[in-house]
């Protein structure tokens, strides 16, 4: 099969090339979901090999190997395959490994020239240092669509230089992904009562609160409601809770199955294949079909699972935008049944990537509004919400005489929690928490809402702080 790159696939490859021809050794690569990564690296790795060099692209879960020697054979390009149950032909110039084994045999593996890693966001972990520390003279490109870890580390510890390709938002204009509707029902749950740990909400509780009863038919019925006959991934806390929610499934006459890492390689195998099929219309999990899972006929998505990790937000919302050859019209549906998108706006939302989180100004969460009718999320300047739902339009509120000139992402805030019953304070701890602030952005909100003179000061301060 003959490679065919699109015009932004080959500018991402010239690109790289100039940073490791201008003397740098480690490269990080950011495209978004579906922007073909891998038929990238597998130019890339290609080339290399015509210049008698050799190349190792590693994973970090075996379904990744699968799915990349897949697209390897397709493209032609011989390989090895270096992880447990394969046989080490070690003569082969192109592996990819499993990073689990490939820490395990470093010292049987001839050195490679071109080291390729997969979903690099990961790389700061220590088998993965303990493979690069081990061939420093190796070219390194990472390659990943969120280029951070929680926590504030940074990726500049490892990789030297950045190449971007055209974002989300630009992908879709283009047409190589597809168009999306963004739903953000009400589940009523209490998300600010949830712990943080490591980054991320405590697994425990989360999975305590999402496994009510009346949540679990309520993620149900909001599918019926937005997306019903369409083929979906659920998103779920952990494995008994993905159980249950797939039971609900099925208890409403959806056909649905639960699939998790315990789940055997044959029988996991034989119900993605049904989903590809349309046999299965809802694939439950917990933290399986996230990082590189390729299903074109996949048309929506159910977020069951609050995080605070951008990188999963990412990953999971942004698995229907891949097009699908057999639907040219196909827009995507993504159900957010946990609110996650007020914490990191829209999938297509702008990113402001760095190899250093603390030198990045992220641009906020772009203002947005939710249909009272519908659920949809839609700019904050819709005046008709796709269901025909028409927005009323307000005047800006006065204090004291004088007109409040509010940051439009305060009002997005405001608008949830006005439209949920939520005190104001809710939209200032949100406003605050989520999206780096101006002083003057500060003082607007404590003119809007009346405190003290001061107040300002200690936010500030507390925001620098963090």
């Amino acid at each position: 099969m003959e490679m065919k790159l699109r015009d932004y696939q080959q500018k991402f490859i010239f690109n790289v090339r100039k940073q490791f021809s201008s003397g740098v050794k480690k490269v990080c690569g950011v495209a978004p979901c579906g922007a073909g990564k891998t038929v990238i690296a597998a130019f890339l790795v290609e080339s290399s090999v015509k210049r008698g060099n050799r190349t190792i692209f590693f994973v970090h879960r075996k379904e990744l190997i699968e799915q990349t020697s897949a697209t390897f054979a397709q493209l032609n390009i011989k390989h090895g395959i270096i992880s447990a149950g394969f046989d080490f032909q070690p003569e082969l110039p192109v592996q990819i490994a499993s990073v689990q084994t490939l820490v395990n045999r470093l010292y049987n593996i001839p050195e490679p020239d071109f080291l390729i890693c997969d979903e690099c966001h990961h790389i700061l972990a220590n088998t993965y240092k303990k493979i690069i520390n081990h061939w420093k003279n190796a070219y390194l490109l990472g390659l990943t669509a969120t280029p951070q870890r929680m926590g504030g580390v940074r990726l500049g510890d490892v990789f030297q230089s950045m190449v971007l390709a055209p974002s989300t938002a630009e992908l879709i204009s283009m047409g190589n992904l597809t168009t999306f509707r963004y739903f953000a029902p009400d589940l009523k749950l209490s998300l600010e009562k949830l712990h943080v740990k490591r980054g991320d909400y405590v697994n425990a509780e989360s999975a305590e609160l999402m496994s009510d009863f009346k949540v679990v038919c309520n993620v149900v019925e909001e599918y019926k409601k937005h997306a019903k006959g369409k083929s979906a991934i659920c998103y779920c806390v952990n494995i008994e809770h993905s159980k249950l929610v797939a039971q609900q499934f099925i208890n409403a006459g959806i056909s649905a199955a639960q699939c998790d890492g315990t789940t055997p390689k044959g029988e996991r195998q034989r119900l993605v294949e049904e989903f590809r099929k349309c046999k299965i219309k809802i694939l439950c999990n917990a933290e399986l079909f996230g990082e590189g899972f390729d299903v074109p006929n996949m048309d929506a998505v159910i977020l069951a699972r609050p995080t605070k990790s951008l990188t999963v937000f990412i990953q999971q919302a942004m698995r229907p935008l891949r097009p699908d050859p057999r639907n040219p019209n196909k827009v995507a549906f993504i159900i957010d049944c946990v609110n996650n998108f007020s914490s990191f706006g829209l999938p297509s939302q702008k990113r402001n990537w760095s190899l250093d989180p603390n030198d990045k100004k992220e641009p906020g969460v772009a203002p947005m509004k939710i249909c009272p009718e519908c659920s949809e999320v839609v700019p904050i300047s819709t005046k008709f919400c796709n269901c025909g739902y028409e927005f009323e339009f307000k005047e800006k509120p006065v204090f004291k005489g004088v007109t409040s000139e509010i940051p439009s992402s305060f009002q997005y805030y405001l608008d949830i929690a006005n439209q949920r019953g939520y005190k104001k304070q809710w939209a200032v701890f949100k406003f605050l928490e989520n999206e780096v602030r101006t002083e003057e952005e500060i003082l607007e909100v404590r003119n809007f809402m009346g405190y003290k003179k001061g107040w300002e000061k200690y936010q500030l301060h507390y925001l620098k702080r963090k």
